[in-house]
């Protein structure tokens, strides 16, 4: 980015996926570019069409999500593995680097959008898959390319920006100079952005566009930039740009002749937006902390915010979760989860705060709930109680997403106001809570028996597991075979041990637990929270 009075490093831009540059990469959206040693590809629009986007990539190329030290050491690979989102890494029998990195270069090619390559590169894959027999690989590749062709299919989820059009809109206050951009297809509004930079009498703000537009295109150029002000260097610039992409780009002034009306009502609402912020005074996080003070009278201003929440079908198998919020961020490297072996929603509430309390010392604990979740709560962290405060989110009777009011320690009902700032920080806690519980609840229910099959033969590999498993199609079916079909397929040594191994799996049910581990989508601090994967399948 260029360093400059007018620069934008720093402020949120378009949505960007980024490849990690760990050992084994994650992609993350972001829409904060940083000069980390990443990859970054983009801008991508529309938001929603980004969501589809990320949900994709995840299901599709399968690069792991997970925030975990990945060494190949894991005897079992997470949920993620079996929900088809992950290739495992963690399990060195399922993938090996190599393996992933391939899949990494394909995910790379799909994200530059260089089509013809991408096909030839899998296309070079499944012959080499099949040469070798291993025909579970090449299936996996026809699938993959079979996903990408159907997403490249779709009109509306295009979201490379190589056919759009930009219209860029000078703004100009005394104290302040706004740069507007607008993005579209043909008439249709894909994304719009607000770059603002303080305004000096000293400065020609023309040249705020030169600098906005020079700095923005990194990754990506449109098919044409539209201005609403001439600005020195403008046809050179448009030269540099060009060379920067190998291509050609106009940058024109905006004229009647020119101008779309759907481009200029988008500029309109964007500046009557502008003018209305100005207005009104935004909400400093001192301003949020004091105006949680008020409401629940708290002693002092909550710094640690952590909302939980526990999830079961029908009271039985119970999950818990914790969201947290500090100091004005979100911490979603903080968030847990806890898969339950208590017997109520109750007991898993205490139990799952009082241990999270202990760690970790908020100042103020949401509680999803009524007043039997708040008495919980309460007796949760009544031996390690300082100044931690407490309150109830309540529903309203039929109405899960929503809160009616809260509840406090000392039984007062505070109502829930959606035009107060803080009560909206609160209720986007709870449902960050209540989603990841309910996560962590589904997955254990649907992916138990997965860890049974490995908690009953530990002495077989996760690979060979899953080929049991394909083959056989149950649980039952495995350990029903006789000694001498596993000596034949896996020679006499192991298939000794697997006979110790189901000697003493009586009831090892009962002991298996799907492993569920944080999983990341987005850039922490990247700006791109509101990009939570649309699932479209």
């Amino acid at each position: 980015m260029a360093d400059s009075q007018f620069s934008i490093e720093g402020q949120p831009l378009y949505p960007h996926i980024k490849l990690t540059s760990e050992q084994y990469p994650r992609a993350l959206a972001t829409r904060i570019l940083r000069d980390d040693g990443d990859e970054y590809f983009g801008a991508f629009l529309n938001r929603t069409s980004v969501r589809i986007l990320i949900d994709f990539l995840s299901r599709t190329f399968r690069l792991r999500t997970c925030t975990i030290a990945i060494d190949g050491s894991f005897p079992v690979p997470c949920t993620q593995y079996y929900a088809r989102r992950c290739v495992a890494p963690c399990v060195a029998s399922l993938t090996d680097r190599e393996t992933y990195l391939e899949i990494v270069q394909l995910a790379r090619l799909f994200l530059r959008n260089d089509r013809e390559l991408l096909r030839a590169s899998i296309a070079k894959t499944i012959e080499h898959a099949a040469e070798q027999l291993d025909f579970e690989s090449a299936t996996l590749f026809r699938d993959m390319l079979q996903q990408i062709e159907s997403f490249w299919s779709q009109p509306r989820w295009q979201v490379w920006l190589e056919d759009s059009t930009d219209v860029f809109e000078l703004d100009v206050h005394a104290d302040i100079v706004y740069v507007i951009l607008v993005s579209q297809r043909r008439r249709r509004i894909l994304g719009e952005k607000v770059f603002a930079f303080p305004n000096s009498e000293d400065d020609d703000v023309s040249m705020t566009l030169r600098e906005v537009i020079d700095q923005f295109y990194q990754y990506h150029l449109p098919r044409e930039i539209r201005v609403s002000h001439d600005f020195a260097g403008r046809i050179p610039l448009a030269k540099e740009l060009g060379k920067r992409f190998g291509r050609k780009i106009a940058i024109n002034i905006a004229t009647d002749a020119n101008r779309r009306v759907t481009a200029e009502r988008a500029v309109d609402v964007t500046k009557a937006r502008l003018a209305m912020e100005r207005m009104k005074r935004r909400m400093t996080v001192a301003g949020l902390q004091n105006q949680l003070v008020t409401m629940f009278d708290l002693r002092s201003r909550p710094v640690r915010i952590e909302a939980f929440d526990v999830a079961h079908i029908s009271a039985t198998g119970f999950a818990a979760a914790v969201s947290v919020w500090k100091d004005g961020k979100d911490l979603p490297d903080d968030y847990e989860h806890w898969v339950s072996d208590r017997e109520s929603e109750l007991d898993t509430l205490r139990a799952f705060v009082a241990a999270r309390v202990a760690r970790t010392g908020p100042d103020l604990i949401l509680i999803d709930g009524g007043a039997a979740q708040l008495q919980a709560a309460i007796d949760a962290v009544a031996n390690a109680r300082s100044n931690v405060h407490i309150i109830a989110a309540v529903k309203p009777k039929g109405k899960h997403a929503s809160i009616s009011h809260f509840l406090t320690e000392d039984g007062r009902r505070v109502e829930y106001d959606q035009d107060a700032p803080a009560f909206r920080l609160l209720h986007r806690l709870r449902d960050d809570a209540h989603d990841l519980a309910n996560r962590t609840h589904r997955l254990g229910r649907d992916m138990l028996h997965f860890y049974e099959l490995a908690a009953i033969v530990p002495s077989l590999d996760e690979r060979e597991r899953q080929e049991l498993l394909r083959e056989l199609g149950s649980i039952r079916s495995i350990t029903a075979l006789d000694a001498s079909e596993f000596e034949k397929r896996f020679g006499k040594k192991k298939a000794a041990a697997i006979g110790r191994d189901l000697v003493a799996a009586q009831n090892i049910s009962a002991d298996a637990k799907p492993l569920i581990v944080p999983i990341r989508y987005v850039e922490t601090d990247g700006e791109a929270e509101d990009l939570i994967p649309i699932e479209t399948r």
